[in-house]
């Protein structure tokens, strides 16, 4: 029963180590992509963390895998890397490689980007029996933003003058540091001077400070005096609607009074006309009282009083 267990175990074990190599050779036979199409990429400056079977991307896309990382035998300086890429990726001229690293892991991956619309294929030249794809210039830390590069190159650069300079180039570097040094030694003079100045401008700056705060005061109490005025002319409008309101309520009152005022207008009427109707019969009357005055009792028929004759007179009687 152990022996069969113990068996058991070691075929699991096999199993699952021959599953493993047939996935890995598998995995292999993928990255070679034998239908893909190989590029040559000169990298002047670090290629940190690029080896065989690094991916490689075109504008975000996975494109193919990096398949030889070597020197240039003309140049020691140059890393020239290949890459095996899809045949559908478009590399026309314009597209440029540069490599992005990961800080923590350590590895790299080639970026290509840059392609334009209508741009011919890039090509294979008389000296170079695959494409070139250039590499994109970076900035301060290179193509791959790695310090340690930057570090490399720097002292590159500087073991570079050295070994160029002889004894005369020593001497005429010597002779320019004394002559910059010369030229440096009234800086100092110079700075204070220029540090006056500015304490100067610094009591300028402060007077225009104070004139700009008393600015900003009168422009508070500016500001307070319009806030009073518009609370005043917010009364003044309240009075304003008040007024306006007792306005429209005496138009109201007027427009209920006017049917009343009509009739009145109609009685006053009626008794204008009565009045000149009493006026025309009390002159009539006053017509009739002058005429009886001025004819008397003629107008009734009266006995006519005799006629008064002085002869017919009797004498006075004697004494």
């Amino acid at each position: 029963m152990e022996t069969r267990s113990n068996r058991l175990l070691v075929f699991s074990v096999i199993g699952a180590i021959a599953v493993a190599l047939f996935a890995f050779a598998f995995w292999l036979l993928a990255a070679r992509n034998p239908d893909g199409r190989e590029y040559l990429i000169r990298f002047k400056n670090s290629v940190t963390g690029v080896k065989n079977g690094s991916p490689v991307t075109y504008a975000g896309v996975s494109a193919g895998l990096v398949t030889a990382v070597r020197f240039d035998g003309q140049d020691p300086s140059t890393v020239l890397v290949t890459v095996r890429l899809n045949p559908e990726i478009p590399i026309v001229e314009g597209v440029k490689a540069q490599i992005s690293r990961s800080f923590i892991g350590g590895d790299a991956t080639i970026i290509l980007d840059g392609g334009q619309r209508g741009a011919s294929p890039i090509a294979a030249t008389n000296s170079e029996p695959l494409p070139v794809i250039p590499e994109k210039k970076g900035g301060l830390l290179g193509s791959g933003g790695d310090p340690v590069a930057l570090i490399e190159k720097i002292s590159r650069s500087v073991d570079n003058i050295s070994a160029d300079l002889d004894e005369k180039g020593q001497q005429r570097t010597r002779e320019r540091l004394a002559e910059l040094s010369a030229k440096t030694a009234v800086w100092p003079t110079k700075a204070a001077r220029l540090a006056d100045g500015i304490a100067g401008a610094g009591d300028g700056m402060l007077g225009v400070g104070n004139s700009i705060a008393g600015v900003g005061e009168r422009a508070a109490r500016i500001r307070a005096k319009l806030e009073a005025r518009r609370d005043a002319s917010l009364g003044i409008d309240d009075k304003l609607r008040s007024a306006r309101r007792a306005a429209e309520e005496f138009r109201g009152d007027v427009e209920s009074l006017r049917p009343a005022v009509r009739a009145l207008e109609g009685r006053s009427r009626v008794v204008t006309e009565s009045v000149r109707s009493a006026r025309s019969t009390t002159q009539r009357l006053g017509d009739q009282v002058e005429r009886v005055d001025r004819e008397g009792l003629q107008l009734f028929g009266a006995p006519k009083l005799p006629d008064y004759n002085s002869a017919q007179q009797s004498p006075p009687p004697s004494r």
